[in-house]
């Protein structure tokens, strides 16, 4: 009978640890469930959160790698619109110094005369000389030559058709050929000859017609002689 009695103790002993450990685990996973339902919560959050970020962040990468593009751009052509404006400035310092040690020297011409002026024309925005013009040349070499003393201006024009530091430079090279062949076929000393790119500052009859045009593309040659001088005159080329 004691016996007995001692089982059924055990037994109910057991069978209420066994109700209170089942009790104690449900208790458990109904407080962790909702930290672990709002910790994944927060996650989701977080990442969606962290995404829209990073979106935000190339979106403004690509809108600063386009300002910088057209900043870059600008600056480009700020510096080809500079350099531009440099070079015509150049341009129009070099022929204002050629016109001034041109009219310098013309103003001590008082031994020399001009005795003879040759004009060799231009086709449109061209600086070669034709077959015509070297024949005009060739007699403005043969009589200097034949004086003791001589010297040449060239002075170079252009029509109004193009911008005006354009036809500086064109009017300087249309000079520059005459100057060429008289010192490479006939051995002209070159310090004996004085240039200038005077542009379109001399039309022929203001321009008005094609044939004012035609005759405005042209270089003035001419020699000025003298019996004798006390000086050799300056080159300005």
């Amino acid at each position: 009978m004691a016996k007995k009695n001692l089982l059924l103790v055990l037994t109910l002993g057991l069978g209420s640890m066994f109700a209170a450990g089942c009790a104690t685990k449900g208790y458990v996973r109904s407080q962790v469930q909702p930290v672990n339902t709002k910790v994944g919560q927060v996650q989701q959050e977080s990442q969606a959160q962290i995404k829209e970020t990073n979106g935000k962040l190339d979106q403004t990468n690509q809108q600063l790698s386009a300002a910088q593009t057209k900043l870059d751009a600008t600056a480009e052509t700020a510096d080809a619109a500079d350099s531009r404006s440099t070079s015509a400035l150049n341009g129009v310092k070099q022929n204002s110094s050629q016109i001034n040690n041109l009219n310098n020297f013309a103003a001590n011409l008082d031994t020399y005369k001009s005795t003879d002026q040759t004009v060799v024309h231009f086709a449109f925005n061209k600086a070669k000389l034709s077959t015509e013009d070297m024949a005009e040349l060739d007699k403005v070499a043969t009589e200097a030559q034949g004086q003791k003393r001589y010297v040449i201006t060239v002075r170079g024009f252009t029509d109004q058709t193009g911008p005006t530091d354009y036809d500086v430079e064109l009017s300087s090279r249309r000079a520059e050929s005459v100057i060429r062949y008289l010192v490479g076929q006939h051995n002209i000393p070159i310090y004996l000859i004085h240039m200038v790119g005077m542009g379109k500052s001399d039309l022929v009859n203001n321009g008005k017609t094609r044939q004012d045009r035609a005759d405005s593309r042209r270089v003035e040659v001419d020699l000025y002689t003298a019996p004798s001088f006390s000086g050799s005159p300056q080159s300005t080329n």
